[in-house]
């Protein structure tokens, strides 16, 4: 009989253990659109075109965070966290100014997926050199998804004036995850350029519509790092999916460095 009872109490401890929220897997907003992404060691915040990295000194899980920057330390204990909000309340003098406090001076995140964000569509174009290839051939790629999941990929061997597109529509999960990266980043501090381009030259450029705008950025120099890290990843990772090639680390690397 004490079997009986103990199995479904096992269960149940699994289930609440698997269902509490993970603080790394969420990017949080404050409530003037600070946005705080939380990694296993770093902290990456964001407002507007300012951005700032934290390095986390030690995280007591549903319990506090201590981050620092340059050798200062500032800990905050977890008031409260479900997915979707994170309260932080503030240990001592407050050192970094991650967003506004409110009346209990703490620091009040929502989960960035249940904002406002509306997505319309994505449209990345970038041509680059081979150097893998002797001939050092010239590439160009297009990466195109709107929110009817249309989607459309091309790879051009510029240099032979052969290429092949592919239009099968993002996967559940692939669909989340770019709308979970773009919402996770506050693009409208990103200065929007409309420069035209050489086709004839090595270029890059992503275009994003969203919430009635359109922001059209050269290069991912001017994203935060971090964003344009996951977002090269899903870049290749779709393209190598659909094209059925391994695309070299090296390209991974010019990407996030334009």
């Amino acid at each position: 009989m004490k079997h009986f009872f103990l199995l479904p109490t096992i269960i149940l401890f699994h289930f609440i253990t698997c269902s509490q929220p993970n603080i790394h897997k969420i990017t949080w907003i404050g409530e003037n659109n600070e946005y705080l992404s939380i990694s296993k060691k770093k902290v990456f915040w964001q407002k507007g075109s300012e951005f700032q990295q934290f390095d986390i000194i030690k995280y007591s899980k549903n319990n506090y965070i201590i981050l620092s920057q340059k050798e200062i330390r500032q800990k905050y204990n977890i008031a409260h966290l479900t997915n979707d909000t994170l309260i932080l309340a503030l240990e001592g003098t407050e050192v970094f100014k991650l967003c506004e406090q409110n009346k209990e001076n703490q620091l009040v995140f929502t989960n960035s997926s249940i904002s406002n964000y509306q997505f319309v569509e994505f449209y990345y174009e970038a041509s680059f050199n081979d150097f893998n290839n002797p001939k050092n051939d010239k590439l160009k790629f297009i990466v195109y998804i709107d929110s009817a999941k249309n989607s459309r990929v091309v790879v051009k061997n510029e240099s032979f004036n052969e290429g092949t597109m592919y239009t099968a529509p993002p996967s559940k999960v692939e669909y989340a995850n770019l709308i979970k990266i773009l919402s996770s980043c506050d693009i409208s501090g990103v200065p929007c350029e409309d420069i035209e381009i050489d086709k004839e030259s090595l270029y890059e450029m992503l275009e994003i519509s969203y919430n009635g705008k359109i922001k059209k950025i050269m290069g991912f120099s001017s994203l935060p790092f971090n964003f344009a890290d996951n977002l090269t990843e899903f870049i290749c990772d779709y393209i190598e999916l659909r094209v059925n090639i391994n695309m070299p680390f090296g390209w991974r690397a010019i990407i996030s460095r334009q």
